[in-house]
Formats: structure tokens, sequence, C-alpha cells
């Protein structure tokens, strides 16, 4: 949208204080655009800009800067909207993770807005999205980079996974749902491309991946802490033995201060998370739920604590020594320098290997590990998830070793009988 389309913030002098007004321009016939105003309330009423331009949202007072968008928007101006009031809302019922708020503008902005910005939202038809995404994932369609961006070198077009074209209908329906909430477009589901594909003939996507995590065996993590075991490598020790033990996010684990840790009641009370660079709120508050670690783990940590040159309750756990301890390490680092180096000695991946793996694949190694030894419902709760289906159908692997196993007990049982004692006969020979 055109600078200053959607209205713009301004403080004035009144008599009872300082107000913030709502400016915005209106179109005259025969004449040029002029501004014209509507009053928000006291700025001691509304500490933040963000406070008085929720505010305007709450009063209407949008419309009034583009009274064209209540009729018929474009899909371009309802994402525009989405952008300015509900992506980036810090509220209990819209907060998200500083990781989901940049996939989205990178799908709106990468793929989305280029190919459907200037249509009419009413326009777009469920055949319509759903032959744009066969053909993203059957055709080499480039990201689209902003004017000043550059492609990483070596850059290639592709056609895209599923997994990002799923990501890219996520993006799409939420704009969609945002638009009917505040009645920027009417008409309720039936006009909304992303109602219930099942039930409601909305867009369909394939949502099953092809990508299988590399999971890493118990006998493997052995060989990866032995690696880790040297002198100057007591940090990284602790990390891969406290996120594989844990099921941490690496932004959770990596987040951690010694003041987190309640070595009494024998757990972590997780209150942040640390991802590029950032401090944030982590993926979502079910998330931020106490941790809890056994007395061999905490004992670790405590030794740990004892070698760090930052022990303070303050402190990181996993803080950077390059900087003097003011930030905890970056975990693609940390994962890239020394957990793919020690994955590679273990025999989890080749070397020199470009197969994707870091600190996330202990999750999936944890709950591999755990099916059949304890609950799925406590392997649920351990890895945080809030859907069973999440911790059987993603995070828990096939294991051949335990197939072989249960295949071992149903041939015992068939040669208990002795039919041939499962032995070849000589005419095989």
């Amino acid at each position: 949208m055109p600078r200053k389309a959607r209205g713009w913030l301004r403080r004035r002098i009144y008599a009872e204080g300082e107000v913030f007004l709502f400016c915005y321009y209106v179109s005259r016939s025969g004449e040029n655009a002029v501004e014209n105003s509507q009053l928000i309330g006291l700025v001691r009423d509304f500490p933040t800009e963000d406070d008085a331009w929720r505010e305007v949202q709450l009063k209407g007072y949008w419309k009034l800067a583009d009274p064209s968008l209540s009729i018929s928007p474009t899909f371009g101006e309802i994402a525009q909207h989405f952008r300015l009031y509900d992506l980036k809302r810090n509220g209990a019922l819209s907060k998200r993770a500083r990781e989901t708020i940049t996939t989205h503008e990178s799908m709106l902005d990468g793929y989305i807005l280029p190919k459907w910005g200037q249509v009419r939202a009413l326009e777009m038809t469920v055949p319509m999205i759903e032959m744009w995404f066969e053909d993203l994932a059957a055709k080499p369609i480039g990201r689209n980079y902003a004017e000043g961006e550059q492609p990483p070198n070596g850059y290639e077009a592709k056609p895209l996974e599923w997994t990002s074209i799923v990501k890219i209908r996520s993006t799409m329906s939420l704009v969609f749902s945002h638009a009917l909430r505040h009645r920027l477009i009417e008409g309720g589901k039936e006009v909304n491309p992303f109602r219930n594909p099942k039930k409601e003939g909305g867009v369909r996507c394939i949502t099953v991946s092809d990508y299988e995590a590399t999971v890493v065996t118990t006998e493997q993590m052995i060989m990866i802490l032995h690696f880790l075991d040297t002198e100057t490598t007591q940090m990284e020790w602790t990390m891969a033995l406290l996120l594989g033990a844990t099921a941490l996010r690496p932004e959770e684990g990596f987040g951690i201060k010694w003041g987190d840790i309640d070595f009494g009641r024998g757990q972590i009370n997780l209150s942040r998370a640390w991802s590029k660079g950032h401090e944030t709120n982590g993926k979502n508050q079910s998330a931020l739920v106490p941790v809890a670690i056994h007395t061999v783990l905490a004992d670790s940590l405590q030794e740990w604590r004892r070698q760090s040159p930052y022990p303070n309750d303050g402190d990181w756990v996993f803080p950077s020594l390059t900087l003097r301890g003011t930030v905890p390490r970056s975990a693609s680092t940390a994962g890239q320098k020394y957990l793919r180096p020690a994955a590679e000695y273990a025999g989890v991946i080749e070397k020199g290997s470009s197969k994707r793996f870091g600190w996330h694949n202990l999750r999936h190694s944890l709950a591999t590990f755990l099916a059949g030894e304890v609950n799925p419902a406590v392997t649920m709760k351990i890895l945080r998830h809030k859907r069973l289906a999440t911790t059987l159908g993603i995070y828990t692997h096939a294991q051949l070793e335990k197939h072989r196993d249960a295949q071992g007990i149903f041939l015992r049982a068939i040669k208990r009988g002795k039919p041939s004692e499962l032995k070849p006969s000589k005419r095989s020979r």
C-alpha cells in the first residue's frame, strides 16, 4: 500500500493534556487529498503507540484511511492489515514466536504477494490456489527478493517441497481468517478458500513429508559424549547430555540461566528462549513449563557450573566466551562446530555429509528411544507437545533393531511347532 495509506499517528496538546490523533487523507472531488483526523485519547491512557494503534483498530478508524478496503480489497490489502494489527500482536490470543513471525513474513514477501497481491480476495478460488500449489511443487519457481536484497551465493530456483507449501497455505489461511474476523471481506466461511478441505471443500495440500529425521541410538550417543569429553569441550559435552536427556528445543536449552535451575526440586523453570541472537518468549505458552531433571543430570550440571567462568544465577548456563558471557552460545554454530563432528565420529551421519542434523534431532532421538519403554503420554509431556499424534507420528521413528526383536518372537513361536525347524531343506541347498 502507498506510504501513509493506512493512516498515521500524531501527538497534539489539547486543553485536557497531550492526545493521540489518528490522521488520514480524504480525497474530495476536483481537489487534492486533504488531511483529516480523529481523536484517539489522552497519551497517558495509551502509554505506547502500539496501544494507540489498538484503539484505532477497536474504533474502526482504519476504515477511514482506505474506505475501499471494506468493499472488495485485494489479498495484498488484507495481508497488510494482518501484518499491522495481528501478526506481531503480543496479546493472549495472538502471541507468536519470533521465528513464526519471520516465517509468515518470508512466505508473504517471497511467494504469496508476488502472485496474489493484486488479486481481489473474493475472486480467489480453491481450484486457482490448488493449481498454483501444484506448480510450486513441480516447476522451479524462484523466491521473490525485495529491492536491495540479494539471493545467497549459488542460489538456484527449484520446485518447492510440500513442507514449504504447507507453510504458504498456513500463512494464507491466517490472512483470510483475519479478514473475516475483522469483516474486511463479507460472506463467512463460504468465501474462505482455506476452509476445512475434507468437510467443506477448502484448499488441499500434501501434508505428509518424506523427510525422516536422523535418530541417534544410545550407543551412538555414548560415542558422541566420548568424542566431546575433552578438557576444552566440557561445555559442549554438557550441552549434548542436557538436550539429549530432556528433549529441550535448542532455543530453550541455550536460553537457560543458572537461576532457572531449581536443583532442590529437580527441575528447570523455562521462562525464555534464545534464537538468532535475540531473547524470545519461546515457541508458545504451553512450552514454558518446568522440565524435570534427574539427579544424575543435575550432578553433571553442577559440575559444569563449578568449571564455568560465569556461574552466577543471572549468568547463562552456556555463555558465549567470545562475548564474555553477555549472551548465550549460538545453537547453530555450536551444532556445526561440535555436534556434527561428534555425530560423524559416532557414525550417525557420513563425514562431510550435507544431511540435515542438529540439536533438534536429539528430541526425535529421545522420543524414539522411549517408545515401548514408557507410556506414550509420558513421552508427549516430556516433549511438551499438545497432541499425542505429533509425538507418535512425527517424533517417534522406526527402530529396525526392535522390529527384528519383534520378528524373533514370532519366529521362535513358529519354531516351537517344528515346521522344518525353520531350516532350509536339502533340496534348496
